[in-house]
Protein backbone atom coordinates (compact mmCIF):
# COMPACT_ATOMS: atom_id res chain seq x y z
CA UNK A 1 0.00 0.00 0.00
CA UNK A 2 1.16 3.55 -0.74
CA UNK A 3 0.19 6.81 -0.05
CA UNK A 4 -0.46 9.70 -2.32
CA UNK A 5 -0.57 13.11 -0.43
CA UNK A 6 -3.25 15.48 -1.93
CA UNK A 7 -5.44 18.90 -0.50
CA UNK A 8 -8.70 18.17 -0.17
CA UNK A 9 -9.55 19.33 -3.36
CA UNK A 10 -7.85 17.76 -5.67
CA UNK A 11 -9.56 14.53 -4.55
CA UNK A 12 -11.55 13.02 -7.56
CA UNK A 13 -15.12 12.15 -7.77
CA UNK A 14 -14.88 8.97 -8.02
CA UNK A 15 -12.15 9.06 -4.76
CA UNK A 16 -15.14 10.68 -2.65
CA UNK A 17 -17.55 8.23 -3.33
CA UNK A 18 -15.03 5.65 -2.54
CA UNK A 19 -14.63 7.72 0.65
CA UNK A 20 -18.28 7.78 1.14
CA UNK A 21 -18.97 3.41 0.25
CA UNK A 22 -16.23 2.67 2.95
CA UNK A 23 -18.07 4.97 5.25
CA UNK A 24 -21.14 2.79 4.81
CA UNK A 25 -19.75 -0.67 5.30
CA UNK A 26 -17.73 0.33 8.46
CA UNK A 27 -20.19 1.51 11.36
CA UNK A 28 -17.71 3.23 13.25
CA UNK A 29 -17.14 6.00 11.03
CA UNK A 30 -20.51 7.18 11.32
CA UNK A 31 -19.87 10.62 12.80
CA UNK A 32 -20.07 13.47 10.89
CA UNK A 33 -16.84 14.06 10.86
CA UNK A 34 -15.43 11.30 9.10
CA UNK A 35 -17.64 12.80 5.55
CA UNK A 36 -15.30 13.88 3.18
CA UNK A 37 -17.66 17.38 3.66
CA UNK A 38 -16.43 17.93 7.36
CA UNK A 39 -12.85 18.00 5.64
CA UNK A 40 -13.34 19.84 2.65
CA UNK A 41 -15.05 22.54 4.44
CA UNK A 42 -12.17 23.03 7.03
CA UNK A 43 -9.93 22.29 3.80
CA UNK A 44 -11.30 25.86 1.79
CA UNK A 45 -10.42 27.90 4.96
CA UNK A 46 -7.13 26.50 6.66
CA UNK A 47 -3.93 25.86 3.66
CA UNK A 48 -2.56 22.85 5.81
CA UNK A 49 -5.18 20.56 5.43
CA UNK A 50 -4.10 17.57 3.58
CA UNK A 51 -5.35 13.75 2.78
CA UNK A 52 -3.49 11.31 2.52
CA UNK A 53 -4.93 8.96 -0.06
CA UNK A 54 -4.02 5.17 0.23
CA UNK A 55 -3.93 3.05 -2.50
CA UNK A 56 -3.32 -0.37 -3.45
CA UNK A 57 -2.81 -2.07 -6.53
CA UNK A 58 -3.84 1.17 -8.24
CA UNK A 59 -7.25 1.59 -6.09
CA UNK A 60 -8.11 3.73 -3.28
CA UNK A 61 -8.70 1.75 -0.21
CA UNK A 62 -8.46 4.38 2.39
CA UNK A 63 -8.22 8.72 3.71
CA UNK A 64 -6.63 9.28 6.36
CA UNK A 65 -7.23 13.07 6.74
CA UNK A 66 -4.88 15.35 8.33
CA UNK A 67 -3.32 19.17 9.30
CA UNK A 68 0.51 19.34 8.74
CA UNK A 69 2.39 21.22 10.80
CA UNK A 70 5.58 22.98 11.04
CA UNK A 71 8.84 20.43 11.38
CA UNK A 72 6.54 17.33 10.28
CA UNK A 73 3.98 17.53 13.06
CA UNK A 74 0.59 16.38 12.49
CA UNK A 75 -2.81 16.82 13.94
CA UNK A 76 -6.82 15.86 12.62
CA UNK A 77 -8.14 17.69 10.94
CA UNK A 78 -10.04 21.36 12.26
CA UNK A 79 -7.87 20.41 15.66
CA UNK A 80 -9.65 21.88 18.69
CA UNK A 81 -13.31 21.69 16.66
CA UNK A 82 -12.63 17.54 15.96
CA UNK A 83 -14.50 15.35 17.97
CA UNK A 84 -13.94 12.19 16.16
CA UNK A 85 -10.81 11.43 13.45
CA UNK A 86 -8.79 8.60 12.13
CA UNK A 87 -8.57 6.66 9.11
CA UNK A 88 -11.10 6.19 6.45
CA UNK A 89 -10.77 2.76 5.98
CA UNK A 90 -11.52 -1.03 6.06
CA UNK A 91 -11.00 -2.63 9.45
CA UNK A 92 -7.87 -5.07 7.79
CA UNK A 93 -6.81 -2.50 5.08
CA UNK A 94 -3.77 -1.18 7.42
CA UNK A 95 -2.07 -2.50 10.33
CA UNK A 96 1.09 -0.12 10.89
CA UNK A 97 0.46 3.07 12.21
CA UNK A 98 4.08 4.49 12.30
CA UNK A 99 4.52 3.37 8.07
CA UNK A 100 1.09 5.36 7.52
CA UNK A 101 2.61 8.41 9.03
CA UNK A 102 5.96 8.22 7.92
CA UNK A 103 4.06 8.01 4.44
CA UNK A 104 2.12 10.93 4.87
CA UNK A 105 5.33 12.99 5.57
CA UNK A 106 4.51 13.36 9.22
CA UNK A 107 7.35 12.98 12.06
CA UNK A 108 4.14 12.60 14.64
CA UNK A 109 0.49 13.03 14.35
CA UNK A 110 -1.29 13.61 18.05
CA UNK A 111 -4.94 12.96 18.32
CA UNK A 112 -7.05 12.73 21.33
CA UNK A 113 -10.22 11.81 19.70
CA UNK A 114 -9.20 8.85 17.67
CA UNK A 115 -11.61 6.20 17.41
CA UNK A 116 -10.54 3.13 19.20
CA UNK A 117 -12.07 0.44 17.34
CA UNK A 118 -8.61 1.52 15.12
CA UNK A 119 -6.50 -0.80 16.47
CA UNK A 120 -3.83 -0.44 14.65
CA UNK A 121 -2.83 2.91 17.56
CA UNK A 122 -3.34 0.87 19.87
CA UNK A 123 0.16 0.93 20.76
CA UNK A 124 0.30 4.60 20.57
CA UNK A 125 -2.19 5.45 23.08
CA UNK A 126 -1.53 7.37 26.35
CA UNK A 127 -5.24 7.03 28.08
CA UNK A 128 -9.05 6.66 26.71
CA UNK A 129 -12.42 7.98 26.94
CA UNK A 130 -16.08 7.83 26.32
CA UNK A 131 -18.05 10.05 23.98
CA UNK A 132 -21.55 9.89 25.22
CA UNK A 133 -24.65 9.31 23.27
CA UNK A 134 -28.21 8.84 23.11
CA UNK A 135 -29.33 5.98 21.18
CA UNK A 136 -33.07 6.44 19.83
CA UNK A 137 -33.08 3.55 17.98
CA UNK A 138 -36.27 2.09 19.97
CA UNK A 139 -38.07 5.11 19.85
CA UNK A 140 -38.02 8.95 22.04
CA UNK A 141 -41.01 7.77 23.91
CA UNK A 142 -39.47 4.38 25.58
CA UNK A 143 -35.84 6.60 25.94
CA UNK A 144 -37.58 9.10 27.68
CA UNK A 145 -39.10 5.99 30.20
CA UNK A 146 -35.82 5.33 30.99
CA UNK A 147 -34.62 8.48 31.58
CA UNK A 148 -37.69 8.97 34.22
CA UNK A 149 -36.96 5.79 35.29
CA UNK A 150 -32.99 6.60 36.51
CA UNK A 151 -33.36 10.34 37.17
CA UNK A 152 -37.68 11.17 37.64
CA UNK A 153 -36.66 14.17 40.25
CA UNK A 154 -33.93 15.52 38.00
CA UNK A 155 -36.20 15.44 35.15
CA UNK A 156 -39.12 16.36 36.78
CA UNK A 157 -37.26 19.60 38.33
CA UNK A 158 -36.42 20.44 34.43
CA UNK A 159 -39.89 20.58 33.05
CA UNK A 160 -40.86 22.60 35.64
CA UNK A 161 -38.29 24.91 34.21
CA UNK A 162 -39.67 24.91 31.03
CA UNK A 163 -43.15 25.88 32.21
CA UNK A 164 -41.48 28.82 34.39
CA UNK A 165 -39.57 30.06 31.17
CA UNK A 166 -42.91 29.78 29.50
CA UNK A 167 -45.31 31.86 31.82
CA UNK A 168 -42.13 34.18 31.69
CA UNK A 169 -41.10 34.18 28.06
CA UNK A 170 -44.21 33.35 26.19
CA UNK A 171 -45.40 30.52 24.27
CA UNK A 172 -42.49 27.84 23.54
CA UNK A 173 -41.93 26.22 20.30
CA UNK A 174 -38.79 24.09 18.78
CA UNK A 175 -37.10 24.58 14.99
CA UNK A 176 -35.13 21.97 14.18
CA UNK A 177 -33.17 23.84 11.55
CA UNK A 178 -33.18 27.19 10.52
CA UNK A 179 -30.94 28.14 7.05
CA UNK A 180 -31.50 32.10 8.54
CA UNK A 181 -27.84 33.47 9.18
CA UNK A 182 -28.99 35.84 11.89
CA UNK A 183 -29.49 33.31 13.85
CA UNK A 184 -26.58 31.67 13.69
CA UNK A 185 -24.63 35.02 14.64
CA UNK A 186 -26.83 35.07 17.52
CA UNK A 187 -25.76 31.94 18.39
CA UNK A 188 -22.26 32.53 17.55
CA UNK A 189 -22.62 35.79 20.03
CA UNK A 190 -23.90 33.57 22.49
CA UNK A 191 -20.80 31.41 22.98
CA UNK A 192 -18.32 33.58 22.61
CA UNK A 193 -19.96 35.28 25.51
CA UNK A 194 -20.39 31.69 27.19
CA UNK A 195 -16.72 31.51 26.90
CA UNK A 196 -15.72 34.83 28.33
CA UNK A 197 -18.09 34.09 30.96
CA UNK A 198 -16.95 30.75 32.10
CA UNK A 199 -13.12 31.28 31.66
CA UNK A 200 -12.36 28.57 28.71
CA UNK A 201 -10.35 28.78 26.01
CA UNK A 202 -12.54 30.96 23.20
CA UNK A 203 -12.09 29.32 19.75
CA UNK A 204 -14.82 31.86 18.65
CA UNK A 205 -11.18 34.31 18.84
CA UNK A 206 -10.78 32.58 15.82
CA UNK A 207 -11.88 33.45 12.22
CA UNK A 208 -11.14 30.03 10.31
CA UNK A 209 -13.10 28.70 13.11
CA UNK A 210 -16.00 31.30 12.45
CA UNK A 211 -15.91 30.46 8.75
CA UNK A 212 -15.80 26.59 9.21
CA UNK A 213 -19.13 27.24 11.76
CA UNK A 214 -20.71 29.10 8.88
CA UNK A 215 -19.54 26.67 6.08
CA UNK A 216 -21.05 23.78 8.12
CA UNK A 217 -24.38 25.57 8.34
CA UNK A 218 -24.47 26.16 4.84
CA UNK A 219 -24.14 22.50 3.52
CA UNK A 220 -26.94 20.73 2.91
CA UNK A 221 -25.97 17.86 1.09
CA UNK A 222 -26.91 14.52 0.84
CA UNK A 223 -24.24 12.99 3.19
CA UNK A 224 -23.94 15.63 4.99
CA UNK A 225 -25.97 18.67 6.42
CA UNK A 226 -25.40 21.54 9.10
CA UNK A 227 -28.38 21.55 11.79
CA UNK A 228 -28.97 24.81 13.38
CA UNK A 229 -31.49 24.01 15.69
CA UNK A 230 -34.04 27.04 17.56
CA UNK A 231 -35.54 27.27 21.08
CA UNK A 232 -38.04 29.80 20.61
CA UNK A 233 -40.17 31.83 23.37
CA UNK A 234 -42.93 34.11 22.04
CA UNK A 235 -41.06 33.40 18.58
CA UNK A 236 -37.53 34.75 19.94
CA UNK A 237 -34.56 32.70 20.09
CA UNK A 238 -33.60 31.58 23.73
CA UNK A 239 -31.46 28.23 22.68
CA UNK A 240 -29.85 27.48 19.79
CA UNK A 241 -27.67 24.73 18.75
CA UNK A 242 -25.44 24.04 15.71
CA UNK A 243 -24.59 20.46 14.79
CA UNK A 244 -23.60 18.32 12.34
CA UNK A 245 -25.80 14.99 10.56
CA UNK A 246 -24.80 12.39 8.70
CA UNK A 247 -26.50 9.51 7.83
CA UNK A 248 -28.41 8.55 10.93
CA UNK A 249 -25.95 10.34 13.23
CA UNK A 250 -26.03 13.32 14.74
CA UNK A 251 -23.54 15.46 16.90
CA UNK A 252 -23.49 18.00 18.84
CA UNK A 253 -21.59 20.21 18.91
CA UNK A 254 -22.06 24.25 19.33
CA UNK A 255 -24.51 24.89 21.68
CA UNK A 256 -25.41 27.71 23.68
CA UNK A 257 -28.03 30.33 25.43
CA UNK A 258 -29.53 33.41 26.32
CA UNK A 259 -27.68 34.13 29.42
CA UNK A 260 -30.95 36.08 30.95
CA UNK A 261 -32.62 32.90 30.96
CA UNK A 262 -30.11 30.45 32.33
CA UNK A 263 -31.83 29.86 35.39
CA UNK A 264 -34.95 28.40 33.08
CA UNK A 265 -32.19 25.84 31.99
CA UNK A 266 -33.28 26.82 28.23
CA UNK A 267 -29.96 24.79 26.89
CA UNK A 268 -31.32 21.48 28.40
CA UNK A 269 -34.81 22.24 27.26
CA UNK A 270 -33.49 22.56 23.83
CA UNK A 271 -31.43 19.87 23.91
CA UNK A 272 -34.71 17.19 24.92
CA UNK A 273 -36.48 18.97 22.22
CA UNK A 274 -33.57 18.52 19.68
CA UNK A 275 -33.49 14.64 20.29
CA UNK A 276 -37.32 14.21 20.23
CA UNK A 277 -37.41 15.81 16.58
CA UNK A 278 -34.51 14.54 15.38
CA UNK A 279 -35.66 10.82 15.97
CA UNK A 280 -38.85 11.74 14.22
CA UNK A 281 -36.27 12.90 11.50
CA UNK A 282 -34.67 9.34 11.29
CA UNK A 283 -31.46 10.20 13.67
CA UNK A 284 -30.85 7.01 15.47
CA UNK A 285 -27.87 8.14 16.98
CA UNK A 286 -27.30 11.15 18.93
CA UNK A 287 -23.49 12.14 19.53
CA UNK A 288 -22.95 14.20 22.96
CA UNK A 289 -19.60 14.21 22.43
CA UNK A 290 -16.73 13.69 25.21
CA UNK A 291 -16.44 15.62 28.74
CA UNK A 292 -17.66 14.73 32.14
CA UNK A 293 -21.09 16.57 32.46
CA UNK A 294 -23.71 16.12 34.88
CA UNK A 295 -26.33 16.13 32.04
CA UNK A 296 -24.33 13.93 30.01
CA UNK A 297 -24.56 11.47 32.83
CA UNK A 298 -28.29 11.66 32.78
CA UNK A 299 -29.21 11.51 29.18
CA UNK A 300 -26.69 8.78 27.80
CA UNK A 301 -27.31 5.39 27.26
CA UNK A 302 -24.59 3.97 25.34
CA UNK A 303 -21.37 5.54 24.59
CA UNK A 304 -18.26 5.29 21.60
CA UNK A 305 -14.57 4.52 23.30
CA UNK A 306 -12.42 7.09 21.69
CA UNK A 307 -8.52 7.46 22.85
CA UNK A 308 -5.46 9.60 23.05
CA UNK A 309 -1.74 9.77 22.08
CA UNK A 310 0.60 10.20 19.81
CA UNK A 311 2.13 8.23 16.71
CA UNK A 312 6.07 8.98 16.09
CA UNK A 313 8.45 8.25 13.66
CA UNK A 314 12.54 8.42 14.58
CA UNK A 315 12.87 11.77 14.55
CA UNK A 316 13.96 15.38 16.27
CA UNK A 317 10.36 16.45 15.81
CA UNK A 318 9.74 13.15 17.95
CA UNK A 319 11.89 13.50 20.63
CA UNK A 320 10.56 17.47 21.07
CA UNK A 321 6.95 15.83 21.82
CA UNK A 322 8.12 12.98 24.11
CA UNK A 323 10.07 15.83 25.76
CA UNK A 324 6.99 18.29 26.40
CA UNK A 325 5.23 15.25 27.49
CA UNK A 326 7.00 14.29 30.17
CA UNK A 327 7.26 18.30 31.20
CA UNK A 328 3.51 18.51 31.38
CA UNK A 329 3.63 14.72 33.61
CA UNK A 330 6.15 16.10 35.15
CA UNK A 331 3.75 19.94 36.17
CA UNK A 332 1.03 18.09 36.68
CA UNK A 333 2.71 15.49 39.42
CA UNK A 334 3.97 18.58 41.25
CA UNK A 335 1.36 20.99 41.54
CA UNK A 336 2.57 23.57 39.86
CA UNK A 337 0.33 23.68 36.60
CA UNK A 338 -1.82 26.75 37.71
CA UNK A 339 1.13 28.73 38.70
CA UNK A 340 2.91 27.75 35.12
CA UNK A 341 -0.43 28.48 33.49
CA UNK A 342 -0.74 31.83 34.88
CA UNK A 343 3.46 32.15 33.90
CA UNK A 344 2.26 31.41 30.46
CA UNK A 345 -0.86 33.82 30.14
CA UNK A 346 1.52 37.15 31.32
CA UNK A 347 4.10 36.32 28.96
CA UNK A 348 1.27 36.19 26.05
CA UNK A 349 0.08 39.50 27.27
CA UNK A 350 3.71 41.47 26.70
Amino acid sequence: MIARVVRPDALSGSELAQWSVIRRDVPSLASPYFSPMFTTIVGSVREDVRVAVLEADGHAVGFFPFQLGAFGAGWPVGAMLSDYHGVIAAPDAFHDARALIRDSGLKTWEFDHLVAAQTAFEPFEQSRWESQQIDLRNGFEPYMTGVDKAHGPWLRELRRKGRKLEREGGELSFQLHSDDPAALETLLRWKSEQFTRTGTVNLLKHDWVREVLRKVHAAQSADFQGVLSLLLADGQPVAAHLGMRSGNTLHYWFPSYDPALARCSPGLLMLLRLAESAQRAGVDIFDLGTGDYDYKRRLSNRADVLAKGTVETPSLRAAAVRMRRTAKGLIRKTGIAPRVRLLARMLRSR
